[in-house]
């Protein structure tokens, strides 16, 4: 079992990893990034994420908005080492929001270290 401070060390270097985050019209599988978001008027683009400073309980949290195209339906969320390109790191399935027009989603990711 891991102790409090480690926990905490741990869910911040996580945090200082993933650096940006990205939507999906697809779910991520595994190590495996769902397929990106495009297009848009504004475009959709990566989101540098800001995590909270420190860690609370081993959690710590980001949230970002991006504009989404029409026509798109944001189905996965993940996280990477850059605004482009970059390694993928880490992702997960969302509640799916489809646009018939172009507007915004905004995320909120949490990630707690047990």
């Amino acid at each position: 079992m891991a102790t409090t401070q480690l926990r905490e060390n741990l869910a911040i270097a996580y945090g200082n990893s993933a650096t940006h985050a990205a939507l999906f019209t697809t779910a991520p599988t595994g190590t495996t990034a769902g397929t990106e978001v495009t297009g848009g008027s504004p475009a959709y683009a990566r989101k540098a994420l800001s995590w909270t400073a420190g860690a609370v309980d081993g959690s710590v949290t980001a949230t970002a908005t991006f504009d989404v195209p029409a026509g798109a339906t944001v189905a996965g969320a993940g996280l990477y080492t850059a605004i482009t390109g970059g390694t993928y790191l880490d992702g997960a399935t969302v509640t799916s929001q489809a646009f018939a027009a172009q507007g915004t989603y905004t995320l909120t990711i949490t990630y707690t270290q047990n």
